[in-house]
């Protein structure tokens, strides 16, 4: 498959823009959680947390991965299928989700575009997770570290212009938009 021209490429600054716009909704989210906890831990009888058993473990996986995880993806896959093409973090940078030949990604693109990238947190959850019951030491010294180059695959390829690894595998890259939201090719 041939690779496009560099005419599409965001500028890495403008990347970052978006990904700060797209972590303060997943903050807001993350807050969110955090006061209904607060409220309902009491509610529960909440102690000191014990190590847990390894089914324990389990359900706070499924749990954390569904109550943070699965909504960041929802998120993510609802706006960038939309007809804006873009989450609200890339709206403000006025950027936009486009398949290689810089149409609209079709929604299957967009999903394995943002489960992909959701990996690394995910992972990342199952390697804190176990560190902080400090259970399965090294499971979660690896885990921890597969989400770092995880992360550094999807990310840093985008900061010097690139596409990161879920682009890769989705078909799919970011590029400019232009005021009435379709691509446009940066000059």
């Amino acid at each position: 498959m041939p690779s496009a021209p560099l005419t599409w490429r965001p500028a890495p600054l403008a990347r970052v823009r978006s990904w700060l716009g797209d972590w303060l909704v997943v903050a807001v989210w993350l807050g969110v959680l955090a006061l209904v906890g607060l409220v309902v831990r009491p509610l529960l009888g909440g102690g000191s947390p014990a190590a847990p058993a390894a089914r324990q473990l389990l359900v706070a996986d499924v749990l954390i991965t569904l109550a943070t995880v699965v909504p960041f993806v929802v998120y993510l896959s609802l706006t960038e299928a939309s007809r804006m093409r873009a989450t609200l973090g890339k709206r403000w940078a006025g950027l936009v989700v486009a398949d290689e030949s810089g149409g609209p990604a079709g929604t299957g693109q967009v999903w394995l575009r943002n489960v992909v990238k959701a990996l690394p947190w995910e992972v990342a959850h199952l390697g804190v997770s176990r560190a902080i019951f400090e259970v399965q030491t090294v499971a979660a010294v690896s885990l921890t570290v597969l989400s770092l180059v995880l992360l550094a695959l999807c990310a840093a390829p985008a900061l010097v212009g690139g596409r990161g690894l879920h682009d890769r595998m989705a078909g799919t890259r970011v590029e400019r938009a232009s005021w009435d939201g379709a691509q446009e090719a940066v000059r």
